[in-house]
């Protein structure tokens, strides 16, 4: 791609810049994703009174001191050009960069910010600084009175808060509700402790539920948020069996069921004897839906039925003619419709039981509620004692010395004066917490009112579930904002690091190992397709090479991976990735 030649997104590119508003950006990998961020910061530095108006937020310290090495090294840039010491860059896209840096540069003169002299007055920093600042500002509304430390791994803080939990077992005020919680896993006391402390790791995702739950309300609670989930999880199956699709089922799937029911089968497929109307996406059409999933998916696999398992078994006699024919032929023919879609969104529901089927559980909700509450004060004694806490601590002590949305504390209203503008990076690995700070933080802001939010991400790189990171979250964000922030969505498609080759192959394959559809239930994240800068090279840009799993299978791998790594080296640098570190000894040797 030459210079002249225009990106196939840079009209959104250009849109991502634009102070006024606020946006959500999929940044896949080797998009630029650094570069927009360094761009957009120069162009809201050059807008504000202070450069502490604006706040990047990255995920680590090292991102954290790449941003602003990349950012003064514009402004150095700029600077050197107007003292006659550097020349103009050669590339449109630099010259432009430069034109920001050079706007901040006279802002930072105007207001006398001194930048180069004072680089730590630019607010780029993590989550955690962030939350470690804030919690430490107001150190009784956060709960945080000490310095604390961060413990990176609190898996030992959180068994030891399980272990006390199960031993309030001996004390008559907590018996029934402990006993409750150990008879429901069969007084297994391992597993028991495993899965409190498993709670203990996300209970961001429900500390601040226990404080609104009562006995009474809980039956009506529980139902509306379950039915909810059933509508949420039945609308992406929606997508595919439409309603045109679900007419052209309902001949034979009548015909299956009333075959069924005729021979007093227990399949849930007779539900469908009497279907006459398009389902749903509701909780009293679970049961249709779920025995839909019957007909059309096998037993174990839960893939999509080939024709040799449209059998008597499911409801099709066999017959060469006649109604039983017909029937099995229609079946036949939707199900060739459906074979290259993804089965799993429906193959789901069949996970799922009907709101009025979870009444008996609500009194065990009840005591687990209990034991979660009693688990979530043994592990701040172990915080205390230990002076320990760890990142969900930090970032709910943040949360916290905010406020409430309605009632905000006096450092969320001085933060509203002082942040003007927000940038969120690698914004698919935010966790709940982390979230509901953003929602704190931006808390109050109205369109055209001076602020700004702006998240990059690329929800096909998640890597921080162990962090608690959501991948939901993202895309409930490209959908819904953030808290009153609404947020318009960008996706990049230029891809600057690989060769065409590569880009075009990941195309090819990249849709069958990720979802169909996009659904921030479950959260699954189809694959985007990118477009290259970079030409194609003139070797295949992917090769496979196979081998007999014999006894002598790893150490024939090994030698051929050594023959292509020596091979590769005159070309640069090499990498060997591998599922497991076992996987590598041959290799390494």
């Amino acid at each position: 791609m030459t210079e002249s030649t225009p990106l196939i997104d840079a009209g959104a590119r250009e849109r991502a810049l634009d102070p006024r508003h606020s946006f959500i950006v999929q940044a896949p990998a080797g998009s630029g994703k650094t570069e927009l961020l360094t761009n957009r910061l120069l162009v809201l530095l050059a807008t504000v009174d202070e450069p502490e108006e604006v706040v990047a937020i990255t995920f680590t310290r090292k991102a954290a001191a790449e941003m602003r090495v990349r950012l003064l090294h514009k402004l150095e840039q700029a600077a050197a050009v107007a003292a006659g010491t550097a020349s103009e860059p050669d590339s449109a896209h630099e010259r432009a960069t430069l034109a920001r840096a050079r706007a901040v540069l006279a802002r930072d003169a105007e207001r006398d910010w001194q930048l180069l002299q004072q680089p730590n007055r630019l607010r780029i920093q993590t989550f955690d600084s962030l939350c470690s600042l804030l919690a430490r500002q107001t150190p009784y509304l956060s709960r945080l009175g000490g310095q604390a430390q961060i413990r990176e791994d609190a898996d030992t803080l959180y068994q030891l808060a399980a272990q006390r939990t199960l031993a309030l077992l001996e004390d008559p005020d907590y018996f029934e509700t402990v006993a409750a919680f150990l008879r429901h896993v069969d007084n297994d006391g391992n597993k028991a402790q495993r899965l409190l402390v498993s709670m203990l790791a996300r209970r961001e995702q429900w500390q601040d539920l226990l404080g609104s739950l009562s006995h009474p309300a809980l039956d009506e609670r529980l139902h509306a948020d379950w039915s909810a989930l059933i509508a949420a999880s039945i609308a992406p199956v929606l997508q595919l069996l439409d309603s045109r699709l679900q007419t052209a089922l309902m001949a034979p799937a009548q015909h299956a069921a009333r075959h069924l029911l005729a021979a007093q089968s227990d399949s849930p497929i007779i539900a469908l004897h009497d279907w006459d109307r398009p389902l749903r996406a509701r909780a009293e059409d679970l049961p249709r839906w779920q025995a839909l999933a019957e007909l059309l998916l096998t037993k174990t696999e839960r893939n999509w039925r080939k024709p040799g398992g449209i059998t008597v078994k499911l409801g099709f006699p066999a017959a060469k003619n006649g109604p039983d024919f017909e029937a099995k032929q229609l079946m036949l023919e939707q199900l060739a419709v459906l074979a290259d879609y993804d089965p799993a969104p429906l193959a789901d529901l069949l996970l799922l039981c009907q709101p009025d089927d979870l009444s008996e559980q609500s009194g065990f909700l009840w005591h687990l509620a209990g034991v979660l509450r009693l688990a979530l004060a043994q592990l701040w004694l172990v915080f205390a004692e230990r002076n320990e806490i760890d990142f969900s601590q930090m970032a709910h002590a943040a949360i916290a010395a905010l406020g409430e949305f309605d009632e905000p504390s006096e450092l969320a209203l001085a933060l509203d004066y002082k942040i003007r503008h927000l940038l969120v990076d690698e914004c698919q690995d935010t966790s709940v917490g982390q979230f509901a700070l953003l929602k704190k933080l931006t808390a109050g802001w109205q369109p055209g009112d001076g602020h700004s939010l702006f998240l990059v991400g690329d929800p096909m790189q998640s890597i921080y579930r162990f962090r608690k990171a959501e991948v939901s979250l993202f895309l409930d964000a490209r959908q819904h904002g953030v808290g009153q922030v609404p947020l318009e969505p960008i996706t990049l498609q230029a891809n600057f690091r690989s060769q065409a080759g590569i880009v075009e192959w990941l195309n090819r394959h990249g849709p069958t190992l990720l979802a169909a559809h996009e659904d921030s239930v479950r959260g699954a994240v189809p694959y985007s397709a990118a477009v290259a800068v970079k030409p194609a090279l003139a070797e295949p840009a992917v090769q496979c090479h196979g081998f007999s799993k014999t006894a002598s299978y790893p150490d024939a791998e090994a030698a051929r991976v050594v023959q292509l790594v020596q091979a590769a080296l005159d070309h640069g640098s090499v990498a060997i990735l591998a599922r497991a570190r076992s996987h590598l000894f041959e290799i390494a040797a």
